[in-house]
């Protein structure tokens, strides 16, 4: 297999996590690939242009980190991430999904030359970001696609999206962001 990435990406952060946590991480060979330069390697692989992209041994190319999370879990390597408790973790998974794409719609605003952002979108995101967190539950020890997904969001805001002060809001789930950051998964997938 051949995963497609960026160092940065929470998306493909997620993948790179559950790599690590299926026992897959060195089995699959893994490319950076910078989606903002139309990388040429990166659309023949993956057409939609997007990080990150698996391109499985039987040549079938997914994209989207929650399908290639799911593909990932359903091979016989590891523990499962998801489990038979499915919709409880991947209810949770959309909240870390949401948080990562607020927090990145945010990012991209901010980079607008300024007389084109949109601070009205920008204030909605950060009101989603404010309920999600105010909603967010995580358990130290479990660790499946659900806390992987909450732990890649909140990981990515603070990378990201320093000024929001969701830490002094929700110190209980900072404490579980910082006990998940040690784990080696975290570790090895940190941004540069």
């Amino acid at each position: 297999m051949r995963l497609y990435y960026n160092a940065t990406s929470p998306y493909a952060r997620k993948v790179r996590v559950v790599l690590h946590e299926k026992g897959l991480f060195d089995q699959v060979e893994q490319r950076l690939a910078d989606p903002w330069t139309d990388a040429p390697e990166l659309h023949a692989a993956a057409p939609v242009g997007k990080v990150p992209a698996l391109v499985t041994d039987d040549g079938l190319t997914l994209s989207e980190s929650t399908t290639i999370a799911e593909y990932l879990d359903s091979l016989p390597t590891g523990r499962s991430l998801i489990g038979d408790d499915r919709w409880p973790v991947m209810a949770r998974a959309s909240l870390g999904q949401g948080l990562i794409d607020a927090s990145f719609a945010i990012l991209i605003e901010g980079r607008r030359p300024e007389e084109r952002r949109w601070p009205e979108a920008v204030a909605r995101h950060r009101r989603a970001i404010e309920r999600i967190i105010g909603t967010a539950e995580a358990e130290v020890g479990r660790f499946d696609f659900g806390d992987i997904a909450l732990a890649c969001g909140l990981a990515y805001m603070d990378f990201r999206v320093p000024d929001m002060p969701w830490r002094k809001a929700r110190p209980d789930l900072a404490a579980w962001l910082d006990e998940a950051n040690k784990r080696p998964s975290m570790q090895a997938t940190k941004p540069a």
